[in-house]
């Protein structure tokens, strides 16, 4: 036997026995060469998964929108206002101390504002819901408004009731009356508005909420 066919005899028995080794030589071989190329290719394409860099390509459509915050899509809260119950002026202020009421012949506290006017007109002093209209003696024809937060506004010493039934709403500034002498309590006061308001049921001093100089 020759050598060349005692080393081919003897190679093909060592690729016999080491097959399977190269088979998978091959394949890791193959795989890495299908990577590198598919590296090459995207490294150029701005659209793929990836860059040059270590990090994926990230393109600005793929960020997520910036979502709306629902506080800042809600209508500002109107603050309720107190505006002056008609175009006239203050003629007795409220005074929690003993005054002598010349109507009635006695000295009493005086828990409400008084005011005049030359149109005599009454508005509501805010936004509101009629409670009540009625008439006695002391207080004359009057109207009860309630309104938001607690707040309460009665108008007396009325002479007529414009249009206004009780439980309808009413909106500030709109007519609701006119003054007169109908207030037996204050009757020596001639036509005027006796305006009361509470807070949560108790009487307060209508100066510390009332807007003035609007209506």
């Amino acid at each position: 036997m020759s050598k060349f066919s005692v080393a081919a005899k003897r190679f093909g028995g060592f690729m016999k026995r080491n097959a399977f080794y190269f088979l998978i030589v091959l394949c890791i071989a193959s795989v890495a060469t299908v990577i590198a190329l598919a590296v090459t290719h995207n490294s150029g394409n701005p659209d793929s998964g990836f860059n040059s860099g270590d990090e994926p390509a990230v393109k600005p459509d793929d960020k997520d929108p910036v979502k709306p915050n629902p506080d800042d899509e809600k209508p500002p809260v109107k603050q309720l206002t107190f505006i002056s119950p008609c175009n006239g002026t203050v003629t007795h202020e409220f005074d929690l101390g003993l005054v002598f009421n010349q109507s009635m012949g006695q000295w009493e506290t005086h828990s409400a504002l008084d005011f005049t006017s030359e149109d005599l007109k009454v508005f509501a002093s805010a936004d509101g819901k009629i409670k009540k209209i009625g008439h006695n003696n002391l207080d004359g024809n009057y109207i009860i408004v309630e309104h938001e937060e607690g707040y309460t506004t009665k108008y007396m010493s009325l002479d007529t009731i414009e249009g206004i039934n009780e439980g309808d709403a009413v909106k500030q500034g709109q007519l609701i009356g006119k003054m007169s002498d109908t207030q037996g309590a204050e009757s020596l006061k001639g036509a005027h508005l006796h305006f009361e308001m509470l807070k949560d049921g108790k009487t307060i001093n209508p100066l510390e909420v009332l807007v003035l100089d609007e209506k």
